[in-house]
């Protein structure tokens, strides 16, 4: 059995609707879903249609789908959160409420387990190192191949002993995850762990493409062929500014339109600057109000750049 196994696609319709065709080229036979369809690209409700009408596809849920249910407000933080949960169908978003985080099965002897984060099977082993907000740091210089990047995860993980001794405490079989964008795997004494990283979001300092990971069960074997299928960035984004999400959100749209162009993370970084802004000036309020949103982004603009330069390497 060949899998396309996807993750992270955040509302990002061109770069599933690649990954799809491609998959299908590939041979792909199912479909292996590990959560975080909506928030950030504007076609959440597009991509969940899509996926509905998948054959042999199995869905597991992921923690954007929980930002859908923000309440209602006149902040500046969560207007895409607002936004996207406008857009979405009733139908769909009752889809996405119904999945479940996690789901385990069988394939010719195999067992498959599915969450949306490593943390379900290793704690914060694999966060403490490739975590998107560290990973710029690791490849500072210039974008990460994928070769080293896959060495990289496989010597620092060898190495790490609280990560051995959970994994070492798995079942053997497939452990499939996402959440973190970083796309991985390896294979640890039977135990495989296949992160397919992002779809629609790639943020492991690479090239810029829409992401996935062809898994093959045959004959009890395991296989593991990662894709990443390029596009034009730039396109991409002319396309968002044209949808009402730009006009509602445009400052979480911008910050998107940023990790695009250089697959590095910068929400984080965005989120800590506004805090340290708000404080700076006595503003207590929370989620940050308009005017601060605006004006903290606007420092970012200034300064961010200088202050984190391994963030915007391309």
């Amino acid at each position: 059995m060949k899998y396309a196994v996807i993750s992270d696609i955040h509302g990002n319709l061109p770069a599933l609707k690649l990954v799809l065709e491609d998959a299908k080229r590939q041979g792909t036979q199912a479909y292996l879903f590990a959560g975080d369809y909506c928030i950030s690209a504007p076609w959440a409700n597009e991509v969940a249609t899509l996926l509905r009408s998948l054959p042999d596809a199995r869905f597991i849920r992921g923690n954007d789908e929980n930002h859908l249910d923000v309440p209602d407000g006149d902040d500046g933080q969560f207007e895409v959160s607002r936004w996207c949960s406008r857009s979405i169908s009733a139908d769909n978003k009752a889809w996405l409420d119904a999945l479940p985080e996690e789901l385990s099965f069988q394939c010719e002897g195999v067992t498959i387990r599915m969450a949306h984060s490593s943390e379900a099977y290793v704690g914060k082993a694999i966060h403490k190192h490739f975590r998107t907000s560290a990973v710029p740091a690791r490849y500072s210089e210039a974008p990460v191949t994928r070769q080293h990047l896959l060495e990289d995860f496989r010597s620092t993980m060898g190495q790490d002993s609280d990560f051995l001794t959970a994994m070492a405490k798995l079942d053997k079989g497939v452990y499939i995850f996402g959440h973190n964008h970083v796309q991985c795997f390896g294979c640890y004494d039977g135990r495989w762990l296949v992160n397919p990283g992002s779809c629609g979001l790639p943020l492991d300092c690479g090239d810029f493409g829409a992401v996935y990971t062809l898994l093959t069960i045959a004959n009890g074997q395991v296989t593991v062929e990662e894709r990443r299928i390029p596009y034009d960035v730039e396109a991409l984004i002319a396309q968002v500014k044209t949808t009402s999400q730009y006009q509602a959100a445009r400052i979480w749209s911008e910050v998107i339109f940023s990790e695009w162009r250089t697959c590095r993370e910068k929400v984080y970084y965005v989120l800590w600057n506004a805090e340290h802004y708000a404080e700076s000036i006595g503003d207590s309020r929370r989620p940050f109000a308009k005017d601060t949103w605006q004006a903290a982004y606007d420092l970012w603009l200034q300064n961010g750049q200088q202050a984190h330069p391994e963030l915007f390497v391309r």
